[in-house]
């Protein structure tokens, strides 16, 4: 999701493990600049022997905007695995670097990334 001016995004997932050897993945990627919002909220269930699941939220702020990841974890049976990553800030200033040093603007090198990140 991308979201600009005034925008609020706003993002719920669960993802319930309840089988033996279930297997998820949730994975999250929002961009958010001027005064736009974002909010994610993602809860995974581990409730199963052998489950496994893994949360991954990216986040990209710019200008005012703000960026939030409120990631709930829950596992009930003591066989089963959840894990969580999370990454809100800026665009790496390395990928910057290296998309600016072949004659793309800042603000074209960050587009690039961002357009990148949301597929």
């Amino acid at each position: 999701a991308y979201g600009f001016d005034d925008d609020t995004i706003r993002v719920e997932e669960v993802l319930r493990l309840n089988g033996p050897d279930a297997r998820g993945l949730t994975k999250t990627r929002v961009a958010v600049r001027d005064r736009a919002l974002s909010e994610v909220y993602t809860t995974a269930e581990g409730n199963a022997p052998g489950a496994r699941g893994h949360m991954d939220c990216t986040e990209i702020v710019r200008g005012e905007a703000v960026a939030r990841n409120v990631p709930v974890v829950v596992v009930r049976d003591d066989r089963a695995r959840v894990t969580h990553e999370a990454a809100i800030g800026s665009v790496s200033r390395k990928e910057l670097e290296t998309l600016m040093a072949r004659g793309l603007s800042e603000e074209e090198a960050v587009d690039i990334i961002i357009r990148g990140m949301l597929g």
